[in-house]
């Protein structure tokens, strides 16, 4: 392939003519398929001679052709040329060059295209690539041995999340390790910007490695001394700044950057391996000597560096960038649980508090900056603080909260004077001496503080509502925005304190409901959020109820504004309240809603023509805004389920919505979309012409890629059939539709057991809500379920197993004549009794076991001659099954009903899901100052929790009891029962068992006396007096549904 003719090519990819443009981009996509393409590719990347414009566009066009094609699926190579074996040989033999000789915005793309071909060829078709790093890391060249690092964060990148295969991992940090942390060490004395380059880089690479485990190599002492004190030399390292003009984007410069991935591996080292407070039980064995180690040697000199840092922060003496300091208060946070850390870092608490935390709480001029330029930011910054990935604020919270409440007889007393301080020379001070500032910073603090605070036994609970009185409520009517805005949302996190009487209560509810119409959209957005809260009072819901129409419309007026799914919990919160008052704007609000969520989706698609450029925090911000009031219509509907007329006139708004999101195939919405079409056919308990001519599109949705989603799907589908049945009774078109949905699962090799379980749970509606409808169906559905269950080892669980064996039953019951026939015609009943006799145990829910007794019955009321051969002989066997299941009926009766009312009564009871903050003698502590609390903190609760992730991970990665010591009995998925399903609702519900089995009987004595004869004579005594204790139950039910009968 010719070098001169490609390089004229890619020139004109970049000719401002963009005929000629597209004419070089098309014979481009003609030639990526000969051979040598990307050889000469990367010649022209590697060239001195070439203008850097071109090399780029070859390296962009490189990088998109290993991209799609290095490991093509099947649709890839339908649209792309296989890359021959030739330029993948050629590529693997030039592309460490092409690095090395490129400049850096190049060596990014190419590294990762290396880092794709590691993935893909490591190790079994490129032995060799670990030959070459090494003659690379052992370079006497800079830059050679700065390519060799790059090399080395991708091979590591490759194994960096797996706790298995850590083969690969170890022998590079006994063969390589050595070398980095050299280069590291050297790196670290200069202070040019490839130096720095390769300090990161070093660091970032040991930081992979220990990812999700720590080498054998890197445990030894000697290793640690080496490491740590490069880490700590440059974590120390200063550097000079400007006061006035440095910020965040210096961040990302070399030097900073090498300073973070210290910090972050020190932080890995300590939190993961080398804190025993936080070490799992299961790997005390593996890493307990080296926590050891650590605590003992490493610990008290990082700690010392870090408070030296924090306070050549505090002195303006050291610049820190957000991430770090977050970095920094999350290591605090380790030190407060471990005891031998927190015994250094004990006597240095109210300074930190005081200069470190409290500081970084304070309203700063960067966010006053955010206030004025961008408030929507702003607000999204504070409602969900989380989705700030390396926010200092909630680590130096987090932080706060950990010493306050992990350590409080130490530091509770010092934490809540300090902020009384604060508050009280706010209160004292005049106009010009108070700095609303530090106010926004104290009132952030008792924020952070508030569910501890809050709960029952807090030994300050009775304070709270004078602190609200004095420092909080008269802040309703501060002049700055930003303190009002903080006043409210500390409102919000004390609301359930009780005031002294009903008019302070009223007259602080009237300053939030006015603040709805603040000029600052922060402010606005704080009180809607505090009115939440607010509604729970009679009073309030009274004056809101009258105000109703323009109380929402401020809402929906905040969620145009912001896009944020908060708002839109707000208003799901107030529709549900208030669902008795929403109908006569019901229709007005729905067609709102349906606005904003086509304006945030017109948004969304204006981010996507371009991913590269497109802004994908954004696009994630306004998908979660549009989920919001997705959620929000849903519940509007579901609120108005008494009002049918109503909800046909919403069902104009919701369908065209619905419509949208599937033709445009939106799958982030699809389970909101499902879900509200779910509550618009539950809400009337029918189909109209609306939802069936919708119909259509989710089963065109489900032919493109709605298999994947037939979870969400389902309840929707089973509306359909419940609720429509008079339609699908006598639309053949439907039926096929439903069965091509039922086969397409249940025949796919894209899904699981679970989504087959769906498509048996749809075939069992089909056929409790169709009986003598649908009989074209039922062959089909048996042998489907056919497939799994004659079959050993086709079905791996318990809960599919008994959902397969239910489409039988479900058939037998339906029609046992029909469904005999098609079990005689191939074959199939000896295997499928026989499956159903030996897993009748399997049957653990209510309608499991019902649906059992139906369908096993429904056989035994078919005359003898009519009954197969091969069942004959069987029918005491099939009757002792029946009797099986009835042995286990009360109890699992008694067992749903108890849940019931553990569902029912759950509103009423709230000690095991809200204030469980535990204060353990907080009381006693306070007022004489224990240092009991001077232990290792170890959260039992906790650790149990993360014992069952790590039972969930091992399964996952398919680890073993040495890799990830469970200490848990063996889990054997296909044992596990169904659970009782609380929300499952059938036609069954309606049938007594008990009553079911006497009519039969008494029908088989009258009507079919040979096989009532051949059960009785094989009966046991034994089962005899049981089915006589069943009849005296039928009779005990009878008497009960005809006294209700009479009460209604």
């Amino acid at each position: 392939m010719d070098l001169h003719s490609l390089v004229a090519l890619f020139d004109s990819t970049l000719h401002p003519d963009p005929a000629v443009r597209k004419t070089a981009e098309q014979q481009l996509q003609q030639l990526e398929g000969h051979e040598g393409f990307l050889g000469v590719l990367l010649q022209m990347i590697s060239s001195a001679d070439l203008p850097l414009g071109t090399k780029q566009a070859a390296s962009i066009y490189f990088k998109n052709r290993v991209r799609r094609s290095w490991h093509a699926s099947q649709r890839a190579l339908e649209q792309y040329p296989p890359i021959s074996d030739g330029d993948r040989t050629a590529t693997k033999a030039n592309i460490l060059a092409a690095i090395y000789a490129s400049s850096q915005a190049i060596k990014l793309q190419l590294t990762e295209c290396l880092g794709i071909i590691l993935k893909f060829d490591f190790p079994e078709q490129w032995p060799q690539f670990t030959v070459h790093l090494k003659e690379l890391l052992h370079a006497q060249d800079a830059q050679r041995v700065y390519t060799g690092l790059l090399a080395l964060l991708e091979l590591i990148k490759r194994y960096r999340y797996t706790s298995t295969n850590r083969d690969v991992i170890n022998e590079i940090a006994k063969e390589l390790f050595p070398q980095v942390q050299k280069i590291a060490d050297q790196a670290v004395a200069s202070d040019d910007d490839l130096a720095m380059r390769m300090a990161w880089l070093s660091f970032k690479s040991y930081l992979n490695a220990i990812q999700s485990g720590l080498p054998l190599p890197l445990q030894e002492p000697a290793n640690l001394v080496a490491w740590g004190t490069s880490f700590i030399k440059m974590i120390e390292k200063p550097v000079a700044f400007d006061k006035e003009a440095i910020d965040e984007d210096a961040a990302k410069e070399p030097v900073w950057k090498a300073k973070k991935w210290a910090v972050r591996s020190v932080n890995r080292l300590y939190s993961r391996y080398g804190n025993p407070a936080l070490l799992p039980s299961s790997n005390i064995k593996k890493h307990g000597a080296f926590a050891k180690l650590f605590t003992a040697n490493f610990m008290p000199q990082i700690l010392r560096v870090y408070l030296q840092q924090i306070e050549g922060y505090t002195a303006g003496q050291v610049w820190m960038s957000e991430r770090i300091r977050g970095l920094i208060a999350q290591f605090l946070s380790d030190c407060v649980k471990e005891k031998s850390a927190w015994k250094l870092l004990k006597p240095h608490t109210e300074a930190i508090v005081a200069h470190f935390i409290f500081p970084q709480l304070c309203f700063t001029k960067a966010d006053q900056e955010l206030w004025e330029d961008n408030p929507v930011e702003y607000v999204q910054k504070r409602i969900e603080p989380l989705d700030d990935f390396g926010s200092a604020t909630v680590a130096v919270s987090n932080l706060l909260i950990d010493l306050a409440f992990d350590r409080k007889s130490a530091t509770l007393n010092t934490i809540l004077g300090f902020v009384n301080g604060v508050l009280t020379n706010y209160q004292q001070g005049t106009d010009g001496a108070c700095d609303p500032r530090s106010k926004d910073g104290a009132l952030s603090m008792m924020t952070s503080l508030s569910s501890a605070l809050m709960s029952r036994k807090s030994p300050i609970s009775g304070t709270l509502p004078n602190f609200l009185l004095t420092h909080v409520v008269p802040e309703f009517k501060s002049k700055y925005g930003f303190l009002r805005a903080r006043a409210l949302d500390t409102y919000c996190r004390y609301s359930s304190v009780t005031f002294p009487s009903k008019q302070v209560s009223n007259t602080v509810f009237e300053s939030v409901f006015g603040l709805l119409h603040d000029p600052e959209l922060p402010v606005r957005v704080h009180a809607a959020l505090a009115l939440e809260p607010m509604i729970e009072d009679e009073e309030n819901r009274d004056t809101l109820a009258r105000h109703l129409p323009q109380v929402m419309q401020v809402f929906l007026n905040l969620t145009n504004e912001i896009d944020s799914d908060t708002i839109a919990h707000v208003i799901e919160e107030f529709v549900e309240v208030f669902a008795d008052r929403m109908a006569p704007f019901a229709v007005e609000l729905a067609q709102q809603l349906r606005d904003t969520f086509m304006r945030v989706m017109g948004d969304v698609a204006a981010n996507q023509p371009d991913p590269a450029t497109a802004n994908m925090d954004d696009v994630g911000e306004k998908t979660m805004a549009a989920m919001g009031v997705l959620k929000t219509m849903g519940t509007l509907v579901l609120n108005l389920e008494g009002s049918p007329e109503v909800v046909y006139k919403l069902e104009e708004v919701v369908f065209p919505i619905a419509q949208f999101v599937l033709d445009q195939r939106i799958i982030d919405l699809y389970d909101e979309v499902f879900e509200i079409l779910d509550c618009c056919l539950f809400a009337v308990k029918s189909v109209s012409p609306n939802a069936w001519n919708l119909f259509g599109t989710i089963y065109s949705c489900f032919k493109n890629d709605g298999i994947d989603f037939i979870e969400e799907m389902l309840p929707t589908l089973d509306d359909y059939v419940s609720y429509g049945m008079d339609v699908v009774a006598t639309n053949n078109d439907v039926q096929a539709r439903l069965f091509d949905i039922i086969e397409s699962v249940m025949k796919s090799d894209r899904v699981g057991e679970n989504e087959c379980m769906c498509a048996c749970k749809l075939a069992e509606t089909v056929m409790l809500h169709g009986r003598g409808k649908v009989d074209g169906m039922i062959p089909g559905f048996i042998s489907l379920a056919a497939a799994y269950l004659l079959v050993g080892d086709a079905i791996k669980t318990t809960p599919f197993l008994v959902h397969a064996l239910e489409v039988v039953l479900n058939a037998l019951y339906y029609n046992p004549v029909i469904t005999l026939n098609v079990l005689e015609q191939y074959q199939w009943t000896e295997g499928i009794f026989t499956r159903l006799v030996q897993s009748a145990d399997k049957f653990s829910r209510v309608h499991d076991k019902k649906l059992a007794i139906l369908g096993l019955t429904a056989v035994l009321s078919v005359p003898a001659d009519q009954l197969p051969a091969s069942l004959q002989n069987g029918l005491p066997q099939l009757f002792e099954a029946v009797l099986h299941v009835f042995q286990s009926l009360g109890k699992a009766i008694e067992a749903r009903e108890a849940m019931e009312r553990m569902y029912e009564g759950s509103d009423d009871d709230d000690s095991a899901f809200g204030n469980e903050f535990e204060w353990d003698g907080a009381e006693d502590e306070l007022d004489g100052g224990s240092d009991l609390d001077d232990e290792d903190v170890v959260d039992e609760a906790e650790g149990a929790f993360l014992k069952e992730l790590a039972g969930q991970a091992a399964k996952a990665l398919g680890s073993d009891e040495d890799e990830l010591d469970l200490n848990s009995d063996d889990d054997d998925d296909f044992e596990s029962p169904l659970d009782e399903e609380y929300s499952l609702e059938s036609p069954l519900d309606e049938v007594d068992a008990y009553i079911h089995l006497q009519d039969k009987l008494a029908e088989m004595q009258s009507a079919n006396a040979a096989v009532y004869d051949a059960i009785a004579r094989h009966l046991s005594p034994e089962n005899t007096q049981f089915v006589q204790s069943l009849m005296e139950e039928a009779n005990k039910q009878r008497e009960v549904l005809a006294t209700r009968q009479q009460q209604n």
